[in-house]
């Protein structure tokens, strides 16, 4: 088997609690905003503190009432009703992996910091609590496939990984493997191409462009990309650091991620029946190696206003699509044939004429174009 060919590694995923509450200002706006997401089902933007974000018709698992949306730079937060001291645990938050991959773990945690504080909410750094964190590793890998039989787990927690994980098949092959379970902690390694291209996350390839280059490759729709992801769960977090603060994790930010990938190993199989004494797989020992070296600089630096202007674009090809799709569905509902296009589309300009003229101070086409903005970052 080929050697595998590191084309990232970094952060990609950060959750967060704040002990937090609502200022009742912004509550009542959220509770209007989000009871105009429900009458409109769609995400409505609002605009406070000079912030504007989307505001979703749900809330959130754990008795979250409000779900916030800050785009796709940003982040998705939930926020709970001010209930006094019953609950003073009111803000929680998770990171997109594109600006954790672009910007990096401190900056978007700091980010997360200031939200809060332009929102008009104050804490301490003992007001906040870590409570999920993800580290990837992405390879370049050839000839590799998954195989749960070469898996060996901790002692402490099976001697194999026979009812311990759960795999994703395309046809008969595995193209992803979970092991361990959240809020613990949990390996996962799947076909990151695959997944790429399935959910149009396109950036990916601008991300892996530069080491792809310097090791002479040229990507495409059918590079062999291996994701190796580490999982920590707010309770290994706790385990590990004691507490789940910021300083505690920033001081080791390796430790927590050493410990998962000691607890499981990829292995070389051998002619020995004592699968612990078989040795680790090259990939692992180069997964380790890259744990062992987490920094708080693990991100690329690539031109994001290009990557937000083609989401944007990508955006804007979506709803093409899915107007001439609605029209299609429309004339095929009167009956209509081809020769027909021109009358409806004459018809559809009446129709949209008629609702515009109803909306006479604007608000219909401002609304609309906030929550774009807000949701892509233009």
């Amino acid at each position: 088997m080929t050697e595998p060919i590191l084309l990232h590694q970094g952060f990609d995923n950060l959750d967060m609690a704040y002990r937090v509450q609502l200022p009742t200002d912004l509550r009542n706006k959220l509770a209007a905003a989000k009871a105009s997401a429900i009458e409109e089902r769609r995400a409505v933007p609002l605009t406070y503190a000079g912030r504007t974000f989307l505001v979703e018709g749900h809330g959130g698992k754990g008795g979250y009432l409000y779900s916030v949306d800050t785009g796709v730079m940003g982040a998705v937060w939930w926020f709970k009703e001010p209930n006094g001291n019953r609950d003073l645990w009111g803000a929680r938050v998770s990171s997109r992996a594109l600006p954790l991959a672009t910007q990096g773990i401190e900056a978007v945690k700091a980010e997360h910091d200031q939200f809060l504080i332009d929102l008009g909410m104050s804490f301490t750094e003992i007001d906040r609590r870590i409570s999920r964190l993800d580290y990837a590793i992405d390879f370049y890998f050839t000839e590799f496939e998954i195989n749960p039989a070469h898996f060996v787990c901790h002692s402490r927690k099976s001697k194999t990984v026979d009812g311990h994980y759960a795999a994703n098949y395309r046809d008969d092959r595995i193209t992803g493997i979970r092991i361990g379970t959240m809020p613990n902690s949990q390996i996962a390694i799947y076909d990151k191409r695959r997944e790429v291209i399935d959910k149009k996350k396109f950036y990916w390839w601008e991300i892996w462009k530069e080491n792809a280059e310097k090791a002479g490759i040229q990507l495409c729709n059918q590079s062999p990309i291996w994701r190796f992801e580490f999982r920590a769960g707010k309770s290994f977090i706790g385990k590990t650091y004691f507490r789940k603060t910021w300083e505690a994790f920033a001081a080791n930010p390796s430790l927590v991620f050493e410990k998962i990938a000691a607890q499981t190993r990829l292995t070389t199989p051998q002619v020995d029946n004592n699968r612990a004494r078989w040795p680790s797989a090259p990939v692992w020992a180069k997964c380790q190696t890259s744990l062992a070296k987490i920094t708080f600089r693990d991100f690329v630096t690539i031109d994001t206003e290009a990557i937000k202007a083609a989401l944007w674009s990508e955006y804007l090809q979506t709803l093409s699509a899915q107007n001439a799709g609605l029209i299609i569905s429309q004339m095929a509902a009167y009956a209509l044939e081809r020769s027909d296009i021109p009358a409806m589309l004459s018809q559809l300009s009446l129709d949209v004429e008629d609702i515009l003229e109803k909306d006479q101070d604007g608000t219909l086409l401002a609304t609309r174009r906030a929550g774009m903005k807000a949701r892509y970052a233009r």
